[in-house]
């Protein structure tokens, strides 16, 4: 989503004006740091049992 709202500022030519680029920079840290989005949805499938085939 981060990544989105980058191209959409940036498409318009206010990203650096936004705080697009930090709220993309919080979210790149916090998945290498805590994993990829999809690991936690899978975990969280699994867990709750909606694994489907």
């Amino acid at each position: 989503m981060a990544g989105e709202m980058i191209q959409l500022h940036g498409g318009i030519g206010i990203t650096w004006e936004h705080d697009a680029h930090r709220y993309f920079k919080r979210a790149h840290g916090s998945a290498r740091l805590f994993g990829p989005p999809s690991w936690h949805r899978a975990r969280l499938a699994a867990d709750l049992g909606l694994l489907t085939v």
